[in-house]
Protein backbone atom coordinates (compact mmCIF):
# COMPACT_ATOMS: atom_id res chain seq x y z
CA UNK A 1 0.00 0.00 0.00
CA UNK A 2 2.82 2.39 1.22
CA UNK A 3 4.57 1.60 -2.29
CA UNK A 4 1.70 2.42 -4.59
CA UNK A 5 0.96 5.63 -2.62
CA UNK A 6 4.39 6.56 -3.07
CA UNK A 7 4.23 5.92 -6.99
CA UNK A 8 1.17 7.89 -7.02
CA UNK A 9 2.53 10.80 -5.51
CA UNK A 10 5.45 10.56 -8.02
CA UNK A 11 3.08 10.94 -10.82
CA UNK A 12 0.90 13.45 -9.27
CA UNK A 13 4.18 15.66 -9.04
CA UNK A 14 4.76 14.83 -12.55
CA UNK A 15 1.53 15.76 -13.63
CA UNK A 16 2.05 19.07 -11.84
CA UNK A 17 2.82 20.85 -15.07
CA UNK A 18 0.31 19.35 -16.65
CA UNK A 19 -2.74 20.70 -14.45
CA UNK A 20 -0.96 24.05 -14.21
CA UNK A 21 -0.92 24.38 -18.00
CA UNK A 22 -4.62 23.11 -17.99
CA UNK A 23 -5.53 25.53 -15.27
CA UNK A 24 -4.58 28.87 -17.57
CA UNK A 25 -6.47 27.53 -20.97
CA UNK A 26 -9.15 27.66 -18.60
CA UNK A 27 -8.89 31.10 -16.88
CA UNK A 28 -8.24 32.51 -20.31
CA UNK A 29 -11.62 31.24 -21.18
CA UNK A 30 -12.80 32.34 -17.87
CA UNK A 31 -11.45 36.01 -18.01
CA UNK A 32 -12.95 35.79 -21.71
CA UNK A 33 -16.21 35.30 -20.59
CA UNK A 34 -15.99 37.95 -17.86
CA UNK A 35 -15.38 40.79 -20.58
CA UNK A 36 -17.59 39.12 -23.03
CA UNK A 37 -20.34 39.51 -20.29
CA UNK A 38 -20.41 43.35 -20.35
CA UNK A 39 -20.81 42.95 -24.92
CA UNK A 40 -23.16 40.54 -24.84
CA UNK A 41 -25.96 40.31 -22.64
CA UNK A 42 -26.93 36.75 -22.48
CA UNK A 43 -23.87 35.57 -20.42
CA UNK A 44 -24.82 38.68 -17.92
CA UNK A 45 -26.99 35.82 -15.87
CA UNK A 46 -24.57 33.74 -15.49
CA UNK A 47 -22.32 36.08 -13.70
CA UNK A 48 -25.10 37.22 -11.80
CA UNK A 49 -25.90 33.61 -10.44
CA UNK A 50 -21.91 33.31 -9.20
CA UNK A 51 -22.17 36.73 -7.42
CA UNK A 52 -25.68 35.75 -6.22
CA UNK A 53 -24.34 32.37 -4.26
CA UNK A 54 -20.90 33.60 -3.14
CA UNK A 55 -23.37 36.38 -1.15
CA UNK A 56 -25.63 33.66 -0.22
CA UNK A 57 -23.27 31.86 1.33
CA UNK A 58 -21.35 35.43 3.09
CA UNK A 59 -24.67 36.79 4.45
CA UNK A 60 -26.45 33.54 5.22
CA UNK A 61 -25.30 30.70 5.74
CA UNK A 62 -23.48 27.62 3.89
CA UNK A 63 -26.17 25.37 2.90
CA UNK A 64 -24.28 21.78 4.06
CA UNK A 65 -27.11 19.70 4.32
CA UNK A 66 -27.70 20.32 0.77
CA UNK A 67 -24.06 19.99 0.16
CA UNK A 68 -23.70 16.39 1.86
CA UNK A 69 -26.63 15.28 0.07
CA UNK A 70 -24.91 16.51 -3.10
CA UNK A 71 -21.67 15.28 -1.87
CA UNK A 72 -23.02 11.42 -1.04
CA UNK A 73 -25.15 11.60 -4.49
CA UNK A 74 -21.65 12.23 -6.51
CA UNK A 75 -20.39 9.24 -4.79
CA UNK A 76 -23.44 7.33 -5.97
CA UNK A 77 -23.77 8.45 -9.24
CA UNK A 78 -20.33 7.83 -10.36
CA UNK A 79 -20.82 4.63 -8.72
CA UNK A 80 -23.10 3.60 -10.42
CA UNK A 81 -22.05 4.48 -14.04
CA UNK A 82 -18.89 2.83 -12.93
CA UNK A 83 -20.98 -0.29 -12.53
CA UNK A 84 -21.29 -0.54 -8.96
CA UNK A 85 -24.44 -0.73 -6.55
CA UNK A 86 -25.90 1.62 -3.96
CA UNK A 87 -26.34 -0.40 -0.52
CA UNK A 88 -26.90 2.40 1.67
CA UNK A 89 -27.23 6.37 1.36
CA UNK A 90 -27.57 8.33 4.67
CA UNK A 91 -27.60 11.99 4.64
CA UNK A 92 -27.41 14.57 8.10
CA UNK A 93 -27.03 17.79 8.62
CA UNK A 94 -23.04 17.72 8.88
CA UNK A 95 -22.27 14.12 7.77
CA UNK A 96 -23.65 11.15 5.54
CA UNK A 97 -22.49 8.16 4.06
CA UNK A 98 -23.09 6.14 1.10
CA UNK A 99 -21.61 1.89 0.41
CA UNK A 100 -21.23 0.78 -2.86
CA UNK A 101 -20.54 -2.23 -4.21
CA UNK A 102 -17.21 -0.91 -5.48
CA UNK A 103 -14.45 1.43 -5.05
CA UNK A 104 -12.23 3.33 -7.34
CA UNK A 105 -10.63 6.69 -7.54
CA UNK A 106 -13.19 8.46 -9.71
CA UNK A 107 -15.53 7.08 -6.99
CA UNK A 108 -13.39 8.33 -4.14
CA UNK A 109 -12.78 11.66 -5.77
CA UNK A 110 -16.36 12.30 -7.22
CA UNK A 111 -18.01 14.96 -5.09
CA UNK A 112 -14.69 17.00 -5.41
CA UNK A 113 -14.66 17.02 -9.71
CA UNK A 114 -18.50 16.08 -10.09
CA UNK A 115 -20.58 19.32 -9.93
CA UNK A 116 -23.80 17.26 -9.18
CA UNK A 117 -26.00 20.12 -9.23
CA UNK A 118 -24.91 21.87 -11.60
CA UNK A 119 -25.34 18.53 -14.50
CA UNK A 120 -29.00 18.26 -12.97
CA UNK A 121 -29.79 21.73 -14.57
CA UNK A 122 -27.90 21.05 -17.92
CA UNK A 123 -30.73 17.84 -17.70
CA UNK A 124 -33.33 19.33 -16.80
CA UNK A 125 -33.00 22.19 -18.83
CA UNK A 126 -32.54 19.79 -22.25
CA UNK A 127 -35.16 17.35 -21.38
CA UNK A 128 -37.53 20.11 -21.12
CA UNK A 129 -36.43 21.22 -24.71
CA UNK A 130 -37.51 17.82 -26.10
CA UNK A 131 -41.23 19.07 -25.29
CA UNK A 132 -41.27 22.83 -26.07
CA UNK A 133 -39.17 26.23 -26.80
CA UNK A 134 -37.62 26.79 -23.89
CA UNK A 135 -34.83 29.47 -25.53
CA UNK A 136 -36.80 32.25 -23.90
CA UNK A 137 -35.59 30.91 -20.65
CA UNK A 138 -31.54 30.50 -21.44
CA UNK A 139 -31.14 33.20 -19.22
CA UNK A 140 -32.70 31.57 -15.96
CA UNK A 141 -30.85 28.37 -17.20
CA UNK A 142 -27.86 30.29 -17.26
CA UNK A 143 -28.82 31.98 -13.83
CA UNK A 144 -28.97 28.07 -11.82
CA UNK A 145 -25.53 27.38 -13.73
CA UNK A 146 -23.71 29.48 -12.64
CA UNK A 147 -25.22 29.58 -9.18
CA UNK A 148 -24.36 26.16 -8.81
CA UNK A 149 -21.04 26.21 -10.27
CA UNK A 150 -20.49 28.65 -7.28
CA UNK A 151 -21.45 26.46 -4.68
CA UNK A 152 -19.42 23.67 -5.67
CA UNK A 153 -16.11 25.09 -5.86
CA UNK A 154 -17.12 27.80 -2.96
CA UNK A 155 -18.18 24.51 -0.43
CA UNK A 156 -15.65 21.98 -2.20
CA UNK A 157 -12.97 24.64 -1.18
CA UNK A 158 -13.95 24.32 2.54
CA UNK A 159 -15.05 21.01 2.29
CA UNK A 160 -11.02 20.10 1.58
CA UNK A 161 -9.65 22.24 3.90
CA UNK A 162 -11.12 20.10 6.39
CA UNK A 163 -9.76 16.75 6.75
CA UNK A 164 -11.14 14.66 4.50
CA UNK A 165 -11.19 11.02 4.83
CA UNK A 166 -12.20 10.61 0.89
CA UNK A 167 -8.63 11.70 0.28
CA UNK A 168 -6.82 10.04 2.62
CA UNK A 169 -7.64 6.81 0.90
CA UNK A 170 -5.15 7.34 -2.48
CA UNK A 171 -2.94 9.76 -1.08
CA UNK A 172 -3.73 13.66 -0.31
CA UNK A 173 -1.10 15.01 -2.87
CA UNK A 174 -2.09 12.63 -5.22
CA UNK A 175 -6.05 13.56 -4.75
CA UNK A 176 -5.40 17.06 -4.76
CA UNK A 177 -3.55 17.14 -8.16
CA UNK A 178 -6.64 14.92 -9.32
CA UNK A 179 -9.41 16.95 -8.58
CA UNK A 180 -7.91 19.87 -9.91
CA UNK A 181 -7.24 18.38 -13.01
CA UNK A 182 -10.50 16.90 -13.50
CA UNK A 183 -12.45 20.39 -12.36
CA UNK A 184 -10.31 21.48 -15.46
CA UNK A 185 -11.77 19.47 -17.28
CA UNK A 186 -15.24 19.35 -16.26
CA UNK A 187 -15.60 22.79 -15.87
CA UNK A 188 -14.34 22.72 -20.23
CA UNK A 189 -17.29 20.20 -20.67
CA UNK A 190 -19.73 22.54 -18.58
CA UNK A 191 -19.04 25.52 -20.47
CA UNK A 192 -19.32 23.79 -23.88
CA UNK A 193 -22.75 22.11 -23.07
CA UNK A 194 -23.67 25.43 -21.26
CA UNK A 195 -21.93 27.91 -24.44
CA UNK A 196 -22.25 25.93 -27.59
CA UNK A 197 -22.11 28.51 -29.94
CA UNK A 198 -18.72 30.12 -28.08
CA UNK A 199 -16.77 27.05 -27.04
CA UNK A 200 -15.51 24.54 -28.84
CA UNK A 201 -14.45 21.54 -26.58
CA UNK A 202 -12.28 19.69 -29.24
CA UNK A 203 -10.16 23.36 -29.56
CA UNK A 204 -9.83 23.75 -25.82
CA UNK A 205 -8.86 20.06 -25.08
CA UNK A 206 -6.28 20.55 -28.44
CA UNK A 207 -5.04 23.98 -26.42
CA UNK A 208 -4.52 22.14 -23.16
CA UNK A 209 -2.28 19.51 -25.40
CA UNK A 210 -0.69 21.69 -27.37
CA UNK A 211 0.17 24.07 -23.59
CA UNK A 212 1.17 21.01 -21.87
CA UNK A 213 3.57 19.99 -24.78
CA UNK A 214 5.29 22.92 -24.80
CA UNK A 215 5.95 22.69 -20.46
CA UNK A 216 7.27 19.39 -20.91
CA UNK A 217 9.49 20.53 -23.45
CA UNK A 218 10.67 23.64 -21.81
CA UNK A 219 11.14 21.60 -18.62
CA UNK A 220 13.35 19.10 -20.51
CA UNK A 221 15.35 21.67 -22.51
CA UNK A 222 16.21 23.22 -18.84
CA UNK A 223 16.72 20.02 -17.46
CA UNK A 224 19.59 19.18 -20.57
CA UNK A 225 20.93 22.52 -19.72
CA UNK A 226 21.75 22.42 -16.49
CA UNK A 227 23.12 18.85 -17.02
CA UNK A 228 24.74 20.09 -19.69
CA UNK A 229 26.54 22.98 -17.81
CA UNK A 230 27.27 20.38 -15.16
CA UNK A 231 29.59 17.88 -17.42
CA UNK A 232 31.41 20.85 -18.73
CA UNK A 233 32.25 21.83 -15.37
CA UNK A 234 33.64 18.48 -14.60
Amino acid sequence: MFCLKFFKNIFAFLLVPAAGAAGCVFLEYLLYFAICAKSKCEYVPFWIGVVCYIVFQIVFYKPMRTYVFGHELSHAVVGVLSGAKVKKFNVGKKFGSVVLTKGNICIALAPYFFPVYTFAVIMIYVFLGWFTDIRIFYGFFLFFVGFSCAFHVALTICALVTKQSDLKIHGVFFSLVMIFTLNTAVFATIAALVFPNEVNLKKIFLQIFVNVINVYKFMYNGVLGVWLAFQKMK
